[in-house]
């Protein structure tokens, strides 16, 4: 969320700038529902490390079907 008056970023949590203190919530109203947080972590640390840098080893060679075939 952008803030109308300062121009200031903060998260959809809050109604009232944390800046200026301008209540933004008339903006979020028209704006529409934003869904709650996440409680699971989507990504973590390990997602983005190599097979050598990760603890686990991949013994077998990974396939993911493509459903199209080349023209």
């Amino acid at each position: 969320m952008r803030c109308p008056k300062c121009s200031y970023f903060f998260s959809e949590e809050y109604k009232i700038c944390p800046r200026c203190g301008v209540d933004v919530s008339s903006e979020l109203s028209s704006l529409g529902y934003f869904p709650p947080r996440s409680k699971k972590v989507f990504l973590e640390t390990e997602d983005f490390k190599t097979p050598k840098e990760s603890k686990e080893t991949f013994s077998e060679e990974r396939i993911i079907p493509f459903p199209y075939e080349e023209t």
